[in-house]
């Protein structure tokens, strides 16, 4: 027990220096600032934000419909929002993978439906950081200032350009993964995760087997990266920070932080980075964490809300991940 400890509390770590930025802060005027947020933006911006839900889900709703049929948008939406309901309870947003039972029916079982959530997330990271590499160019280039060494950016496109490559080739997974599967995974479960694997490159290659699928994906992920901005400069608005194409930068950089499990949802981390990044076109601390408030509030607490309310509308149990591939039915499909 004592070994997990350090693996459970690393998320404390953000919630640590969102802490001690407070202290440091007036907070009566981030309380001030908040409270005098123009109600109209906030509610243009959460409308966008529902958009971005919808595009999100179809984005995912094309590859489930890569492997399976009759997977209609709807059940795209309400597994989407339960998965990023249980994500921002989770370091790293490891909770999404339980979209996949929402996913599995007779012809996808359950590994095969875990690689919907993969390739989902795999599209997203690629575009995060396509975006994100893109700022810290133009922080570089534009604004004069270097957040990130070339030789490090370097390495960044290098790291991400092989673990796409080793995660797409089935027979290098299987090189690397065999050690870690012998050491560390029970006898009796080694049968079931084998089947798990191969079914999530069956699913894998039946979507990478259309260019017209992965180039829709693609599409539509960009389309929910534009909105996003948009969505944040609405957020910024209301409360007086209109930096126009400044959030371009800012967005997919605090994104990659988001991932980062020392925190959860962003907590801490965000905060920080958002002062450095307004700090440097002269946007006050105590602003920059109002910001950061909101954006947390609306992209994350309040989407979870709804996921958990879906939550209770179309349960599954949790333990469903230990069936190979049951069917799931859900009211409403």
């Amino acid at each position: 027990m004592s070994s997990r400890r350090p693996i459970q509390y690393i998320s404390i770590i953000g919630i640590v220096i969102f802490l001690v930025i407070l202290i440091n802060l007036d907070i009566s005027a981030i309380l001030t600032i908040l409270f005098s947020a123009n109600i109209y933006y906030l509610f243009a911006a959460l409308a966008v934000n529902g958009l971005i839900v919808v595009i999100k889900a179809k984005k995912w709703n094309i590859i489930v419909d890569s492997i399976r049929s009759g997977f209609s948008l709807w059940q795209s939406i309400v597994g989407f929002l339960i998965g990023f309901a249980l994500s921002t309870l989770t370091p790293g947003k490891v909770g999404d993978a339980v979209r996949c039972l929402y996913a599995r029916n007779e012809s996808c079982t359950t590994g095969m439906a875990l690689s919907t959530v993969a390739i989902d997330r795999i599209i997203d990271l690629v575009l995060l950081f396509a975006f994100g590499i893109v700022a810290l160019i133009a922080f570089s280039v534009i604004i004069g200032v270097e957040i990130l060494s070339g030789g490090l950016l370097l390495i960044l496109v290098g790291a991400i350009a092989f673990g796409i490559f080793a995660v797409s080739r089935k027979t290098y997974m299987e090189r690397i993964l065999r050690p870690f599967f012998a050491a560390l995974v029970p006898a009796r479960y080694r049968d079931q995760l084998s089947g798990y694997f191969n079914d999530f490159y069956t699913g894998f290659d039946a979507f990478l087997a259309s260019r017209r699928q992965l180039l829709n994906c693609t599409g539509v992920g960009i389309a929910s990266w534009i909105l996003a901005v948009v969505y944040a400069s609405l957020l910024g608005m209301s409360i007086g920070v209109d930096v126009g194409y400044y959030m371009f930068l800012v967005i997919p950089i605090i994104s990659m932080l988001d991932l980062l499990p020392i925190s959860i949802s962003g907590v801490g981390t965000r905060d920080a980075t958002l002062i450095y990044l307004f700090g440097i076109i002269g946007i006050a601390p105590e602003m920059a964490i109002a910001f950061s408030i909101l954006y947390l509030v609306f992209s994350y607490w309040f989407v979870a809300l709804v996921g958990l309310l879906f939550w209770f509308l179309y349960p599954i149990p949790l333990t469903g991940l230990s069936e190979s591939g049951a069917p799931v039915q859900q009211s409403g499909s």
